[in-house]
Formats: C-alpha cells, structure tokens, sequence
C-alpha cells in the first residue's frame, strides 16, 4: 500500500514550482488557477514538461494528494473544478469533504465573511460580503436569488455558511399569506424553499412567529425551529433538511420575544421576559436558562441591550450598566464524575467603555470578531463597523469600499462552504420572480 509521506508532500510542492500553501504568503485563487492547468494537463494529456512528467510519476499518491490541495482551497474555486472530471465533482460534493472543508476552515481561520444585509420594506433586499481579516478591504455584492415587488426579505439565522430567509407580504393590499422560508448558501448559490409548516393556528396579522437555524451533529442534520404564538398557545415545529418534513415538538409554556433565534453549541436560545430558554436540537427538547440577578426584562420587537448574542460560536447576555456594555459568557458547570452537565452560570468575559458616540437606543452593539493579535474587538451599531481596543479603551471606525452609506444594515461573521440546502434545490443564476 502506497502511503503519502510528509516528506514526500514537501518535496511535490517544490517539483511543481506552484508554491507551497503553508506559507504565510499563499494567496488561493492563484493557486487555484496554476493548479487546476497543471493537473488537467498532467492527467488528460501527454505530459510534456519535467514537471508534468514527475507528477505523472507520483500517480500513486494523487487522489490523496489532490484531497489534500482541495481541502485548502476556497470555495468559489473548488466550485470551478467540480467541471474538471466526474470524480472531482463527487469528490467535492461528498458529505465526507464538505464537513473536512468546513472543519479545516474554522481550524486555520480561513474563509471567513464578513456578510451585511440591507433590509428593505418592500423589494428585494441587498447582500454584500467581504473577505474578513484586519483590513476589510473591499466589499462585493450578493446576488439575491428571489426579488419580489410586494414582499420584505428578513434573515432570521445563519449556520455554517446556511442562512434562513423569509419572505412576507408588506402590501396590504394583497392577502395575507403564510411566511415563506428558504434555505439558502450565498456561497455555492444554492437555494431550495421549505414547504409550508402545518400549522395549527389561524393565521393573521395577530399570529407572531419567532426562527431558528442550528445544527444537530448527532444526527447531521440542519433544522429550523419555529416558535408560533397565536390565541393563547405557542406551537413548536421543526423541520430537518434530511428528514424534510415539519414535525412538531412540545409547546412552549412562555413567552418569547420576536428576535431570531441564537445558535450555540448544539442548541437554539431566546430571550423570555424573565428568562432564557434554550432548545436541543438532538433531543428537541425546551430547558431553561436564568438571567443574571440584576438585569431587567427582555424587551419585545425591539432589540435591548438585556439580550443574547453570539459570538465566536458562543451565547453571550449583553447587559448596559452604568454606560458601559458588559458582556457575559454561558458557560456549563460539568461534574468531575461522569462528565455530565450539571448546571450552567454567567461568567464576564470583556465591557466596552467610552462608547458616548456609538451608542444608540435601538440597536446595541454586536461583537462579530477579534483582530489577529487578540487586542481589539470588531464591533457593530447602528452606523456601521469600528475596531474597539480593549486596553487602550479607543475605537477607530472601518470604511469598507463598496458598502453603500445605508443605516440599519445588519452584519454577520459566517464562514463560507459547501454545505447542502437539501434536495429540491435551485440555483441562483437567475433571479425567480416572486408574483404575489
């Protein structure tokens, strides 16, 4: 049995001439490029170069080898050489690869977006990503795969590069409709739209409906969790990508508020008024999280800031005391004895100070990323994006080209990948046309 040597893996990069990925200056895409030439023409045609000719003779070794070039590689390339051959396009969109990219990605910190969302009360709302790093250079536009005239886009939760998108009626004079969900990856441009939930509610202007986007790893599945109250109940519905169909769940004795669901560590969190409650997605059950002792209700269809966050994959309570934003983290209280969770507590973790000019009633700070060095936070308001020292207790405001000057947009930390919407899929090459 032939095995790929470490050695042998420094010395292909050096026989190919195309740089190696482990240095500090690999760029991707022009790997990618240089590449994607030499090994078409290494394995389609007669090699006529002496570098062509020793990678034909490592033949051997290159299903691992190129598995492991793949696995570097960002997505916008990889969906490129899905055209190369049949088995790189299985190769690339086996279920094994995709969660190794996704894995490797968070592990080395690449392909992380920065994405931001202009929501807009009627039409098609605007979506814009950028390359995350200190700089935050340049931003470039999404294309939006539904647009509807009569209709407001919102986003109500992202997970490994998944979103969750509504679309609702703000016309009144059309009727009104049940919320229609999507499924969509801005990154590979897939998109599938979920079938209506069976909900057991009438529906109208009165019905409130809260969401959430999480990941089950136990069963390997995405599901999206609807909260809905009308009368006096709160209905529970889930609906799993793979299992595709809505079952439903155990109502809800209290009362949430209207935000999107916070996805951390296996489970779906919302505020109540006197609480938190989190929801397993692998047993699908409800369990509940007290507040800290001096913090005061959570407040409805408005974001406070008594509220939850997450941040670097963690639940985080935001609090305002005494003009200064403090930020606490959850963190569960394990038993030396069989490992088991045994009770979870708040523990402080940073406060933004001197925030006099970024403070804004109706929409708190959001942290969406530490710099590279560990010193400054990226912080969000109302009027965009600013680097916060945490020694120095200063801020600088980030002008990213190709953002339009437009308040409430809304920004997200996502890591970009190949994660499947499911089946009933569609691209995005083409703007559908939403009628109603």
């Amino acid at each position: 049995m032939v095995t790929w040597q470490q050695s042998d893996r420094v010395g292909w990069w050096r026989t190919t001439g195309i740089g190696t990925p482990h240095s500090s200056k690999f760029k991707p895409k022009l790997f990618s490029c240089r590449f994607a030439q030499l090994l078409s023409q290494s394995l389609l045609s007669k090699p006529k170069s002496t570098t062509l000719k020793k990678i034909r003779k490592m033949s051997p070794w290159l299903p691992e080898l190129v598995t492991d070039i793949l696995l570097r590689l960002p997505v916008s390339s990889l969906q490129r050489f899905r055209c190369l051959s049949t088995s790189f396009c299985a190769e690339i969109d086996s279920e094994n690869f995709v969660k190794n990219h996704l894995k490797r990605s968070i592990q080395m910190k690449t392909g992380q977006k920065l994405l931001v969302y202009n929501p807009r009360f009627e039409g098609a709302s605007d979506f814009y990503f950028a390359d995350f790093d200190d700089d935050l250079v340049d931003a470039f536009p999404l294309k939006m795969p539904l647009v509807s005239r009569h209709r407001d886009t919102s986003v109500y939760g992202s997970c490994n590069g998944l979103f969750l998108m509504g679309m609702d009626s703000m016309d009144f004079k059309v009727e009104y409709q049940s919320l229609d969900l999507y499924i969509w990856n801005p990154f590979t441009r897939q998109y599938r739209k979920l079938p209506p939930c069976p909900v057991q509610t009438p529906s109208g202007y009165g019905e409130v409906k809260c969401f959430g986007l999480g990941y089950d790893s136990a069963r390997d599945d995405y599901k999206v969790v609807m909260i809905s109250k009308a009368d006096d109940s709160n209905q529970v519905w889930v609906f799993g990508l793979k299992s595709d169909f809505w079952r439903r769940s155990r109502d809800l004795e209290d009362e949430v508020t209207t935000s999107a669901g916070c996805f951390a560590n296996g489970a779906l969190y919302w505020m109540c008024k006197n609480k938190c409650v989190g929801f397993d997605l692998e047993r699908e059950v409800f369990f509940d999280i007290p507040l800290l002792s001096d913090c005061g209700p959570a407040a409805f269809f408005f974001d406070s800031f008594d509220s939850l966050v997450v941040f670097r994959g963690n639940l985080y309570f935001r609090t305002l005391v005494d003009e200064k934003v403090e930020y606490y983290l959850l963190v569960s209280d394990v038993s030396d004895k069989g490992g088991e969770v045994v009770g979870v507590s708040w523990r402080k973790e940073f406060t933004i100070e001197n925030v006099e000019n970024i403070l804004h009633d109706v929409f708190p700070l959001l942290p969406l990323a530490y710099s590279k060095d560990g010193g400054s936070i990226l912080l969000h308001d109302l009027s965009g994006v600013f680097w916060y020292n945490l020694k120095n207790r200063t801020n600088q405001r980030v002008s990213i080209a190709g953002l339009p000057d437009v308040p409430w947009s809304r920004y997200n930390v996502c890591w970009e990948s190949l994660v499947s919407v499911g089946k009933d899929s569609a691209f995005d090459g083409a703007a559908e046309e939403v009628t109603n």
